[in-house]
């Protein structure tokens, strides 16, 4: 079809030249014609498989279903219906046996590990074979599928219908919690983590750290950016409940709804009732502030040392707030130390 349709172009080009073009020339034009046309279509598909087979080179193996995966040194071996059968190297030799596993994600090999299922179950298997983590969590249903790849040394996991986030060595980062909806795999050493309209991060040990797209350094930030800082308290009336209460877990502190679900995860080593949308917060040595949706909006500055157990002002406890003030400290002249709810330094009478 395709020559037949360079033909009749061809025809009709020729048939504007000159009439004493010979009918031998007509003919010898028509076939040098077609010579290059088929030359093309022969070697389009010629370059394409090349540049495929640099992409991924399947090697000589005992196995008749092989595929690449996400690592350029493995591939996955498959039964006719799809069953994995092993992760085979290079020389086409066996290096994981996968056929006690329902189903693997070859897509997402990273960090060295690679989801498996078993018995309905996740799990992840290095590339020695070793289930280090065991199949024990929930099959995700996600768009991406039914297992996270492990991002920056940590997996998103669910357990129990819960999210949660573990380490590769199976050690649980964030706590799993019924309030959380959803969790994003690590960049750049944080996550975002939803809990149903508020939305916090945490970093790789699972700590409350700054929302990454209003940080900015203290000397270059703009109007724009301080309005952002402001506007994050705010979000807390979107919120089904007014106010959250401390609790503390296997020696952590983190805050509750009034029907005993965790909304802010155990990750504090001290921490204050909420006081006025925001609570202080503790991590070793250093104090901050939390909202109602857990976002640290108050960086770690305050030293712990400035204020010593039992001390209080006017009534209340160093670092809870009380008419948008929040004591957090006093000078070596005795004098008290405050902040307002963005953070700034303010007298506190």
């Amino acid at each position: 079809m395709l020559l037949r349709s360079i033909s009749r172009r061809q025809i009709l080009s020729l048939s504007r030249l000159p009439l004493q073009l010979s009918r031998g020339s007509f003919v010898m034009s028509l076939f040098v014609m077609s010579l290059f046309v088929m030359s093309v279509i022969t070697a389009t598909p010629f370059l394409m498989s090349n540049a495929q087979a640099a992409s991924c080179k399947i090697p000589k193996s005992y196995y008749k279903n092989v595929s690449c995966t996400a690592s350029s040194g493995y591939f996955l071996a498959i039964k006719d219906f799809g069953a994995p059968v092993a992760l085979i190297d290079k020389k086409g030799k066996s290096v994981v046996d996968l056929s006690r596993y329902q189903k693997v994600d070859a897509d997402k090999i990273s960090g060295g590990l690679l989801p498996v299922l078993r018995n309905g179950r996740v799990g992840y298997v290095n590339m020695q074979g070793r289930e280090t983590i065991p199949a024990m969590y929930d099959m995700l249903k996600e768009s991406q599928g039914w297992a996270r790849p492990v991002s920056e040394g940590r997996i998103v996991v669910k357990q129990n219908g819960h999210y949660g986030v573990i380490d590769t060595a199976n050690k649980t980062i964030v706590p799993f919690s019924a309030a959380i909806s959803d969790i994003d795999d690590y960049r750049s050493g944080m996550t975002r983590v939803r809990k149903n309209q508020a939305i916090s991060w945490l970093d790789k040990n699972g700590k409350p750290t700054r929302d990454p797209n209003s940080n900015s350094k203290a000397d270059s930030q703009t109007s724009t950016t301080n309005e952002n800082v402001k506007e994050i308290p705010q979000s807390a009336p979107s919120s089904p409940f007014t106010t959250l209460q401390p609790r503390q877990q296997d020696g952590r502190w983190g805050f509750v709804d009034d029907n005993n679900v965790t909304m802010i995860t155990y990750s504090f080593d001290e921490v204050r009732p909420f006081s006025e949308g925001l609570a202080g917060v503790r991590i070793d040595n250093e104090w901050g502030f939390v909202n109602l949706g857990g976002e640290l909006v108050i960086p770690f500055r305050f030293d712990k040392s400035g204020v010593s157990v039992g001390d209080s002002y006017k009534d209340q406890p160093a670092f809870v707030f009380t008419n948008g003030k929040a004591w957090i400290g006093n000078l070596k002249n005795g004098a008290k130390m405050c902040i307002d709810k963005e953070g700034n330094s303010v007298g506190c009478d």
